[in-house]
């Protein structure tokens, strides 16, 4: 009896520290200043199943990703469509300096996870420094990748959105709190 009782607390705490981190999210967000890019991404896999990284960006024509959509302090010194700097490579699950750079603004990945990758669909997020126009702030970034590549190159859509830091913190800490839990319940299960 003591087992499931244990298990019910754990499924409760896992579940509070979620549903804090959607609420944090919801809060620190700044959903007035977003920038959004698109384009292609050659993967070092023939599936997002099993990609490891993105081995070089480009669009549907081989030029680079372009930005999607502005808002907010981005849309005065970005416009929709203008070409976007993007590093040779990077792995899923690190940083990365000068992830992105347009319009006078960089982001600096500091750190990033894979939140999904199954069934042919890759989810990417992660938090950096926004630094560019006389601004310096945290943002989240969020890349997303679907197979059926089109001769090798995977479509594929990232958004960053400034925010206080806290989100992406709390959000971590529950993915943390929820990986002990799930160690925990097996190491019970052996």
């Amino acid at each position: 009896m003591k087992n499931r009782s244990s298990k019910t607390l754990l499924v409760f705490f896992a579940l509070g520290l979620i549903s804090c981190a959607f609420c944090v999210q919801q809060a620190q967000a700044d959903s007035n200043n977003v920038i959004t890019i698109a384009g292609g991404a050659e993967l070092n896999s023939g599936s997002v199943n099993t990609a490891t990284q993105v081995t070089s960006w480009l669009d549907e024509g081989g030029a680079m990703p372009t930005v999607e959509s502005v808002s907010g302090f981005f849309a005065t010194f970005v416009s929709t469509g203008q070409s976007v700097s993007m590093p040779n490579s990077w792995t899923f699950g690190a940083g990365q300096s000068a992830l992105w750079s347009v319009g006078g603004f960089t982001f600096n990945l500091i750190a990033s996870n894979i939140v999904y990758q199954a069934n042919g669909f890759l989810a990417v997020s992660g938090s950096g420094t926004i630094i560019g126009n006389g601004r310096t702030t945290q943002g989240s970034w969020m890349f997303s990748a679907q197979d059926d590549p089109s001769n090798g190159v995977f479509s594929f859509s990232a958004s960053t959105v400034p925010d206080g830091g806290m989100t992406v913190t709390l959000l971590g800490l529950a993915l943390a709190g929820i990986e002990g839990i799930r160690r925990k319940l097996r190491r019970k299960q052996t």
